[in-house]
């Protein structure tokens, strides 16, 4: 087995993928895309007596993160939201909408995003979130000489196999399909 490091620079690529219980449907394309950061927590509970502490006991691991677009993608912003595009008019008068629910969306998805690595040409380094909700967003401002680049942040639980994300090396970079 080959044992190798790699150098993440940027982000390349990033698909989103709406749920049905664990399983991913069709992959969602998001051109231009700025960030994917996330973070693995964990609360814990300290027990103290006698003036110190007894035992700590760490509550289980969650993943919380966030997703920047650098383009107005609406079938994007729609998985991410629990949303669906419609489209109107034909050429050159097209019109791609997509209106925002009241309703709360519980509708989960599958994050993948990629980074070129800077180690070794052609190689890259991929996560893998399987099971996001959005908590909040989409957050996006539209300001003179200011680009908007719409925010969303999530919160990820674990699949049915108990996993929170996946962090893959690739020798030779492969598209995200």
């Amino acid at each position: 087995m080959p044992n190798f490091g790699e150098i993440p620079r940027g982000l390349e690529d990033l698909k989103v993928y709406v749920l049905t219980g664990d399983v991913p449907g069709t992959a969602i394309d998001t051109p231009g895309i700025r960030a994917l950061s996330f973070n693995i927590e964990s609360d814990s509970d300290e027990l103290e007596g006698d003036n110190s502490v007894i035992a700590v006991a760490r509550n289980p691991k969650r993943v919380t993160g966030s997703v920047e677009l650098g383009k107005m993608n609406l079938a994007a912003l729609g998985a991410f939201t629990g949303n669906t595009q419609t489209s109107s008019g034909s050429t050159p008068n097209v019109i791609i909408s997509l209106e925002e629910s009241a309703a709360q969306s519980t509708q989960y998805v599958q994050i993948v995003g990629q980074a070129p690595s800077q180690d070794q040409t052609g190689s890259a380094y991929r996560v893998t979130i399987y099971k996001a909700l959005i908590t909040s967003g989409p957050d996006e401002s539209l300001t003179v000489n200011e680009w908007s680049t719409p925010t969303l942040d999530f919160q990820g639980v674990e699949n049915a196999s108990g996993f929170l994300l996946k962090r893959q090396n690739y020798e030779t970079s492969a598209a995200i399909t």
